[in-house]
């Protein structure tokens, strides 16, 4: 999320107005209580547990407990806010529950609090009448979130599609796992490569391993460990096997902080298990006869009538237009089609003024990127006779 300036909330009733229009109603501040005292009591920041937490984000929860001997119970009629930082707008916010005489939750006001200079610990107050405090010093830091180019500028795609035009970077990925995607970062935001800024990501449900972090958005030369990022950087990751098809969220962490983007964040178009080749019968014939062949895989497109335009199944890059009834089985394991007469003696095909050798076979549905690998097993084999 890219920072922006904050906008200066409408204060709450000042404490002081509210113990005036309180009186004689509510005992705001005990007998014992001086005001501008503070008050015993030690704090301990519950959640977050690292004590850090998303900058310039409403309705972050930051949960914190009181302990020690003779500490100042926590009561409704007795706590009247909480101060989060050096934040103006997070010196008295007013949304907190009271749950226990020891434990209170608060979250962060609209537009949240802003970043903690030098990515310092800030110290936080739970405030009692007017200006009675428990304080804590050190115990909250508000760090920047990660933030993303806009998803129309494609800020998550595959990384061997880097040098493509925009229109035309890659960015339906293979559940299989494996592939390399590169992940822009808005210009207010850097990721760091640095070990002691945790970077991670997590795309479709599962970790991605091997990141890095690059100086720009199109850089092959990843920064060291020991560099901080710099502003509109990238990274890469490889992706992990078994990723959700149903879920194309990506969460980057970075200094103790997580951001969760979805697909409409990211544009991406969808986590797919891509199609896959285990055999070809028969795998071999005469060029240029009308051969049926069955070709036998994963993941096939089980909707028949898109295998009619015959771009869905080709040999060395020739497109099959005839195909069987049906052109694939109810399961999407089996297509049956005619080998293109038009392979031989062509280009694309087996070459000019050839007519012999084996052609790879791949199988699309129809989604950039969604056409199958070739392997020793996707192959039809010209006879020379």
């Amino acid at each position: 999320m890219s920072h922006v300036p904050h906008k200066r909330r409408a204060r709450a009733v000042s404490v002081a107005a509210a113990c005036v229009l309180a009186a004689g109603t509510m005992n705001i501040v005990t007998a014992t209580q001086a005001l501008g005292a503070t008050l015993p009591g030690t704090i301990t920041v519950s959640t977050p547990t690292n004590g850090k937490i998303a900058a310039d984000t409403s309705k972050q929860v930051v949960v914190l407990v009181v302990s020690g001997t003779n500490a100042t119970p926590l009561m409704e009629t007795n706590v009247t806010g909480v101060k989060l930082g050096a934040d103006p707008d997070c010196a008295n916010i007013q949304s907190y529950v009271v749950s226990s005489a020891t434990t209170l939750t608060v979250k962060t006001p609209d537009g949240g609090c802003a970043a903690s200079a030098n990515n310092t610990a800030e110290s936080i107050s739970i405030l009692f009448g007017a200006t009675d405090t428990i304080d804590k010093a050190s115990a909250i830091t508000f760090v920047n979130a990660p933030a993303l180019v806009a998803a129309a500028s494609k800020p998550v795609f595959t990384d061997n599609s880097l040098n493509l035009d925009v229109a035309d970077k890659v960015q339906r990925f293979n559940a299989a796992g494996g592939q390399t995607v590169r992940v822009l970062a808005d210009s207010a935001f850097a990721f760091d490569p640095r070990s002691s800024y945790g970077l991670t990501v997590t795309f479709g449900g599962k970790a991605g391993s091997e990141v890095k972090v690059y100086a720009d958005a199109t850089s092959t030369t990843p920064l060291s460990a020991t560099t901080a990022g710099t502003i509109g950087n990238s990274l890469t990751f490889k992706t992990g096997a078994g990723m959700s098809t149903t879920d194309a969220s990506m969460t980057i962490f970075q200094n103790g902080v997580a951001k969760t983007f979805n697909a409409a964040a990211t544009g991406v178009t969808g986590i797919s298990a891509n199609p896959t080749i285990t055999s070809v019968t028969p795998p071999s014939g005469r060029t240029k006869t009308a051969q049926q062949v069955v070709i036998t895989g994963t993941n096939f497109d089980k909707v028949a009538a898109n295998y009619g335009n015959g771009t869905n199944v080709r040999f060395c890059g020739v497109a099959a237009l005839a195909f069987g009834t049906p052109a694939v089985n109810a399961a999407g394991t089996q297509i049956t089609v005619t080998v293109p007469a038009a392979v031989a003696d062509s280009t694309p095909g087996l070459g000019t003024g050839v007519t012999a050798g084996s052609c790879p076979v791949q199988v699309s549905d129809g989604t950039p990127g969604g056409t199958s690998p070739v392997t020793p097993a996707a192959v039809y084999t010209f006879v020379r006779e």
